[in-house]
This record gives C-alpha cells, sequence and structure tokens, in this order.
C-alpha cells in the first residue's frame, strides 16, 4: 500500500481507504470485521463510516482492536444515512448525543474526522460549532470535513469552518469541479474522492459495440477497433478490469489525500488493494479524455 501526508498534520492516509456503509453491513457483522481484517491485512488504514450508531461502530472497533488505535484514520458522517444533512440534524442535543455514542460507547476512543453534508454544513448552529471546538480541544474529535458536489464546494471552501473536503470524483468530472478542487488544496484543505466508478460504465454491453465483442468462447470480434474512442477501452484492456482502471485514474491525480473504496467481499477489496502499487496503463488517460472529448461532441451534435 502506499500513502500520502494528510496536509501538514504530519500524518500519512493510505491512498485507498474502505468506505462502511451500515444499511448494507449492520446486519451481516461478520462480513464487516473481514472486511476490516483484509483492509488492516493490505495496509489501508483509513475507514470511513456513514452512521454514528454505537453498535455499528463497536463492530468495527472490536476488529481495529488487533492493531494500535494510533495508526487509524477513522471518520465518520455526522448526520445518519436516513437524515436530511441540515442545521435541524446537526442542533446541538442530537448531535451531541451521536457523538457521546460514537466515541464513548463504541469503543473508538476518539474521532480523527467528522464529515457535515450541504445544505447544512455551510451554517452550523453556534452551540454545536462551540461543542466541537471542545470535543477538538479535549482531543475526541480532530478534524472538521464538508461533503459536497461541484455546486456546493466553494461554499464549503469560503466557510472556512474545514479543513477536508470529500466529494466524489471519477473519470467524467468536470473541469470546474477539477478547478474548485485545485482551489481547496492552494487553500490547505485536503480532499477526499468518493464514487471513482461511474455506473454508467460497468455493463460492457452499454459501451463496447456489438462488432467489437468476443463471443462467449472467446476468439477475436468483428470489429476490434469499432468501439475507439469511447469509453469501450474501459472493458477492453488486458489484466484490468473496468473498476480497476477508474480507481487507478483517480489515484493518479495528485490533489486527491485518499480514494475511499466500497468492497463487497475480502477478495474484491483484496483486488483494489492492489492498483495503488500497479502502474496505470500509459495510453488509459488520452483515451479517458479522447471518450469524453467525443461523448460531448455526440452530445452537441444531437446524438
Amino acid at each position: 500500500m502506499r500513502y500520502r501526508p494528510f496536509g501538514r498534520s504530519g500524518l500519512a492516509l493510505s491512498t485507498i481507504g474502505l468506505r462502511l456503509k451500515s444499511e448494507l453491513l449492520d446486519r451481516n457483522t461478520v462480513l464487516m470485521q473481514k472486511l476490516i481484517i483484509t483492509a488492516l491485512e493490505n495496509g489501508i488504514n483509513t475507514y470511513h463510516f456513514d452512521s454514528l450508531d454505537p453498535a455499528f461502530l463497536r463492530v468495527a472497533a472490536d476488529a481495529f482492536s488487533v492493531v494500535d488505535r494510533k495508526l487509524l484514520f477513522i471518520s465518520a458522517n455526522a448526520h445518519e444515512p436516513f437524515q436530511t444533512s441540515d442545521p435541524v440534524a446537526y442542533a446541538l442535543a442530537p448531535l451531541k448525543e451521536r457523538l457521546r455514542g460514537a466515541i464513548k460507547d463504541s469503543g473508538l476512543q476518539w474521532l480523527d474526522l467528522l464529515y457535515f453534508g450541504q445544505p447544512g454544513a455551510g451554517r452550523l448552529p453556534d452551540d454545536s460549532l462551540n461543542f466541537l471546538y471542545s470535543l477538538q480541544k479535549s482531543k475526541m474529535l480532530r478534524f472538521l470535513g464538508g461533503m459536497g458536489e461541484t455546486d456546493d464546494l466553494s461554499e464549503l471552501i469560503a466557510s472556512g469552518l474545514y479543513s477536508v473536503i470529500q466529494t466524489s470524483f471519477d473519470i467524467d468530472s468536470s473541469w470546474d469541479k477539477r478547478r474548485k478542487i485545485d482551489d481547496a488544496v492552494v487553500r490547505d484543505m485536503n480532499v477526499i474522492a468518493t464514487d471513482f466508478y461511474p455506473a454508467t460504465y460497468r455493463k460492457a454491453s452499454d459501451v463496447v459495440p456489438k462488432e467489437a465483442r468476443r463471443g462467449f468462447f472467446g476468439g477475436k470480434a468483428k470489429n476490434p477497433l469499432a468501439g475507439a474512442g469511447t469509453h469501450a477501452f474501459l472493458h477492453q484492456t488486458p489484466d484490468w478490469t473496468p473498476e480497476e482502471l477508474c480507481l487507478g485514474y483517480a489515484l493518479s491525480q495528485p490533489s486527491m489525500s485518499c480514494i475511499l473504496i466500497d468492497a463487497e467481499s475480502p477478495e474484491h477489496l483484496e483486488a483494489l488493494a492492489e492498483v495503488p502499487e500497479r502502474h496505470l496503463p500509459s495510453s488509459v488517460p488520452a483515451q479517458i479524455e479522447m471518450a469524453r472529448f467525443n461523448e460531448r461532441a455526440h452530445k452537441l451534435a444531437g446524438g
């Protein structure tokens, strides 16, 4: 596993982190523990939870007990998955209760990073902010982060509340988003990326022309070049899956402190954990730009 400095904090984050969603894992604690152990074995030290539920986090804390807590970087959302991330969700009383359970009752000891999402992230209640600052002074919380997409980033950056921005980033991310990410980095903010694998390109049948596909039993395609200049290359690059190519591209962006992955199984996680150690095929960045250009031209032409 490779690591990147987390700003000027002196910390180093694994280039990929594991995102754990309560909706999928709270009823399958065995899988959750297996994923965490596999991630630890592959050198991943960065973990993100979408819930502050103590029972959910307690399962994770048990799995983390095999390593020194100081070696891990653990983040969570300040709101629950079913909540709207607005000022009501971030009111002092409910926020205080959730954080008490997440820090004290779960066994995690402290949180390294707590995320707030829009529309509430830009205007946190003053009493909630004072409480968060008190947690930071007592070292039970280290950093505050803002979650948002392109239209939200400027407000999150300008607020001055956050040292971390979490946003999606993939091969189709606009130049506007890239510019705002660069603006965050210039302001000494760290950027953590999510959702690097667009659903649009996951099925070969959606992006590879029929004449460029191989048959069920292998063999040559009728016209291997039929998908040239499109996203077909994602399914045609030897020894790489489309997901691995998309992850490799996201990892090639120096502005990202870490890329969060979602793993369905320990085997899936291990395959993705190998990507930081591999060299992305040199042709891929050019193929991505060509596919993006051709798709834009096709849309402008009314296709």
